[in-house]
């Protein structure tokens, strides 16, 4: 039988930049493909079909050989069985873009990591199909004022639904500008589906067609109104282009 395969832009070792796991180390496995097209996006590469996929030799040493894409799940395994290292982050792009893949290949790794999935919160019924296999989901929530594209409400609030069953926390990459009635509808989202799970407003970290930082006095006041709506109420910026790390 054939095995299993998917398509990657790299796999690498580092601290996990966002949310409220920064500062830990993990193994990333960041997938091609991602249907969105946020105008902050930091991974232009999810965008392009890539022949090879790069793989760091040495863990945290960011020394890279290339392989040629497809992967297939057996040395995909090999490779993210790093000594030392508990937490598998899977990363894009939009992994849930290969769900079929990950379906296949999660039970096989899921019980040696703790598996992290970090999604842009639009595919559910993607989620639905490898829910069991993944420990923590961070979920974005899109502010279309933010990305430069629609709403996805809707999906939002049916991928929370889902995904509060498993260890699930919230992220809201805000900028200038940032609409806050559309804030106050991600918050709304949050507060009906999983009111107690952490909500991470993440300042706009100035890549591609973003060129300037959130204000000080628009993150408070954005702080304030999630604050008096929700338990946990986080600002943490992008950990990794300040350290210069992967």
């Amino acid at each position: 039988m054939k095995q299993a395969q998917t398509h990657l832009i790299e796999i690498f070792s580092s601290l996990q930049g966002e949310g409220p796991y920064a500062g830990e180390a993990m193994v990333f496995v960041r997938f091609q493909d991602c249907a969105l097209s946020c105008r902050f996006c930091d991974t232009p590469a999810s965008f392009e079909r890539h022949a090879s996929f790069r793989r760091e030799i040495t863990p945290f040493r960011a020394d890279f050989e290339f392989h040629p894409n497809p992967v297939d799940a057996e040395s995909l395994t090999r490779w993210v069985s790093l000594p030392g290292i508990s937490i598998l982050s899977l990363t894009g792009g939009e992994p849930l873009q290969q769900a079929e893949f990950l379906q296949s290949w999660l039970p096989q790794v899921h019980g040696k990591f703790r598996i992290l999935l970090e999604s842009n919160g639009v595919l559910p019924q993607a989620l639905v199909r490898v829910l069991d296999w993944v420990d923590i989901v961070s979920m974005d929530i899109k502010l279309p004022s933010v990305t430069g594209m629609r709403a996805y409400w809707k999906e939002h609030a049916e991928f929370l639904r889902l995904a509060r069953r498993k260890e699930v926390y919230v992220k809201v990459v805000v900028g200038n500008p940032t609409d806050l009635n559309e804030l106050k509808t991600a918050i709304a989202i949050v507060e009906a589906e999983a009111p107690q799970v952490p909500f991470i407003l993440q300042p706009v970290t100035p890549f591609g067609q973003v060129r300037e930082s959130i204000l000080e006095r628009n993150l408070e006041e954005m702080y304030d109104i999630s604050k008096t709506r929700l338990a946990d109420v986080r600002v943490i910026p992008q950990l990794h282009p300040r350290l210069g790390i992967l």
